[in-house]
């Protein structure tokens, strides 16, 4: 008999008190917190700072936010990007004793990469360090050669080699 059954008072309560946490839940919202992405293109070797940061909320705990102060671009940066520490290295430093040479390289090449120069002639191979990196091409206006560092009892040499067009540069694929 349908009529002598208790009404679902409980059910329906639990019901009701689901729905209500269910709300309650979905308008608290989830916490954020600033995350730093490139405002600008940013190319590899350069330094970060705060004209070329955008800083958006994303989800607390999506990514660790990254020490910025004193660090530079890894790898080249689209606007957009979200900077994480894997994209970031810090700077290259100039070993005590060493100068640092313009030297083309080819764009490849990125800040902290080891590279090795040959003279041709007098036959000469010296290892050296990308201080900064090469930008643009000989062909266009924005063109700087890189930087590298090497053996200051060397860099005479490297240099007259560079402007004579003796000098060959191997980097690492």
């Amino acid at each position: 008999m349908y009529w002598l059954q208790r009404p679902p008072y409980l059910r329906r309560a639990a019901a009701v008190a689901l729905v209500v946490t269910a709300f309650a839940w979905d308008l608290r919202g989830s916490s954020t917190e600033p995350h730093p992405f490139a405002a600008i293109a940013i190319v590899a070797g350069s330094p970060i700072d705060d004209a070329d940061l955008t800083w958006r909320p994303l989800p607390e705990g999506s990514f660790d936010v990254p020490e910025l102060i004193g660090r530079v671009a890894a790898v080249d940066l689209a606007a957009g990007d979200p900077i994480s520490g894997s994209v970031l290295a810090p700077p290259p430093s100039v070993p005590e004793g060493w100068w640092a040479v313009p030297v083309d390289i080819g764009a490849h090449a990125v800040t902290g990469e080891r590279v090795l120069l040959v003279v041709t002639d007098p036959p000469l191979t010296v290892g050296g360090i990308v201080v900064s990196p090469q930008r643009g091409d000989p062909y266009s206006l924005d063109y700087r050669p890189a930087l590298v560092a090497v053996p200051g009892e060397v860099a005479p040499v490297i240099a007259a080699a560079g402007r004579a067009g003796l000098l060959v540069t191997a980097v690492r694929p």
